[in-house]
């Protein structure tokens, strides 16, 4: 029996990337990462540290397998919450910790996790639309939700990632109610 080391979970993270299907290099870094990691390769692997760090396992493909399933189940999970409408709170401040400003670099990161979260393949071509719709700015659809992620907020308490799935949420009900009024 083994544990996930650093090195393995580098190698399993890169294999786990290549059959994944993601729009960007980085739209996994504010789903599955702090909002720190460079690509999502690295969030993949933050990912498989924090989930399967104490795991032990006998065979390298069972891990593979096993960390596959749980982190498509993981996406689909988050998907579906929030498709559904599920609403999750932003994180509360802490007297202990101060707030840190979001970067362009953040805004950039977390823009492309919601639109991950939002977007199904069969339907990118509608939310494109819809988001146009909804945001009417001028620039990239990526651009457009950076720019209505800073309308929201524009700091956070830990790690960048922990606006994600919150804001994800408010993003979609807005495209609902958008879509709703045409």
């Amino acid at each position: 029996m083994s544990m996930l080391t650093k090195e393995t979970a580098r190698s399993l993270a890169t294999v786990l990337n290549n059959k994944l299907s993601t729009n960007y290099h980085n739209d996994l870094v504010a789903v599955l990462g702090t909002g720190h990691e460079s690509s999502n390769e690295r969030a993949i692997q933050s990912w498989l540290m924090a989930r399967f760090a104490h795991t032990s396992f006998g065979h390298t493909n069972t891990l593979m397998d096993d960390a596959y399933e749980a982190l498509t189940q993981h996406l689909n999970d988050l998907r579906m919450e929030v498709a559904i409408g599920a609403r999750s709170e932003f994180p509360l401040e802490c007297a202990f910790s101060p707030l840190k400003t979001l970067t362009d670099r953040d805004l950039q990161c977390i823009a492309r996790g919601i639109y991950l979260l939002t977007v199904s393949e069969g339907s990118r071509t509608y939310i494109d639309t819809l988001i146009e719709l909804a945001l009417q700015v001028d620039g990239g659809i990526i651009d457009m939700i950076a720019a209505w992620v800073s309308s929201q907020t524009n700091s956070y308490t830990y790690f960048p990632s922990e606006l994600t799935l919150p804001l994800a949420q408010r993003f979609m009900q807005m495209l609902k109610d958008k879509s709703e009024s045409h």
